[in-house]
């Protein structure tokens, strides 16, 4: 089957084909996101992004801080 458009004929296939294309055109250039640079997780901004600590005590607190130093400091000989 086929219809008539603008004087022409134009087959289903060639119909279904641009909706299907219009419709990828459209998801494509809406996946561009945000646009603002992102901080490498080694720079001095990183803290920036740093979740904040929820700690129930200022013990707990320094003790966080203490343990993700201590990570950071050996994150050179993990595989992971």
């Amino acid at each position: 089957m086929s219809y008539t458009i603008a004087g022409r004929k134009i087959l289903n296939e060639h119909i279904a084909l641009a909706v299907f294309g219009t419709y990828g055109a459209i998801a494509a250039s809406q996946m561009g996101g945000s646009k603002d640079a992102k901080v490498a997780s080694g720079s001095p901004d990183a803290k920036v992004n740093d979740p904040p600590i929820n700690a129930s005590s200022s013990d707990e607190e320094a003790f966080i801080k203490q343990f993700l130093a201590e990570a950071e400091g050996k994150g050179s000989d993990r595989l992971v």
